[in-house]
């Protein structure tokens, strides 16, 4: 007494719903619950990309909906996944991590000796200044505090000023 359609033997209180826009299952509604719905996320910043927490599942697109998710940040058009990484502490490319691989780092110099001035062959690129790192990259020793540009050149051995001669002047 419950079957909605005795013609047709796939439609019954028993079938699964799909979308077909019939009411496969006898619920009364047509397509709810269906098998093969299509993930539709959310896009309230209008980027493209919507929120993945707030998945609907649907036979058709509801309104303001879109079928590629991903944001991490609905609220703000300018963080996706196909933003550029940016030094602001954010976020902005949804890759869970926040200003790795920015486009606008600055490049820091280890300073192995603290004088200062950094070695140019051991370079990274970071949004703050790391720990034993300096912006200057003209150590010409980084494993001696007495020579850098313009240091004082004394007997030692050393090219202490950084001019490319050991012990001159």
């Amino acid at each position: 007494a419950t079957d909605c359609d005795d013609l047709n033997a796939a439609i019954n209180p028993g079938a699964l719903e799909v979308c077909d826009g019939v009411d496969n299952d006898c619920s009364g509604s047509i397509d709810d619950n269906a098998i093969d719905a299509t993930a539709w996320y959310p896009d309230v910043d209008g980027d493209g990309f919507g929120d993945d927490g707030a998945v609907i599942y649907a036979c058709t697109q509801p309104a303001n909906t879109i079928a590629t998710g991903g944001d991490c940040d609905d609220g703000n058009s300018s963080i996706n996944p196909m933003a550029v990484e940016v030094c602001d502490g954010l976020d902005n490319d949804c890759n869970g991590f926040a200003d790795d691989n920015a486009t606008d780092a600055t490049w820091w110099y280890a300073d192995a000796d603290s004088d200062g001035y950094g070695d140019a062959s051991s370079v990274l690129a970071a949004c703050s200044q790391p720990a034993g790192y300096v912006a200057d990259s003209s150590d010409c020793n980084d494993s001696s505090a007495v020579a850098y540009p313009g240091g004082t050149e004394v007997c030692d051995g050393l090219d202490n000023d950084c001019n490319g001669v050991v012990d001159d002047n």
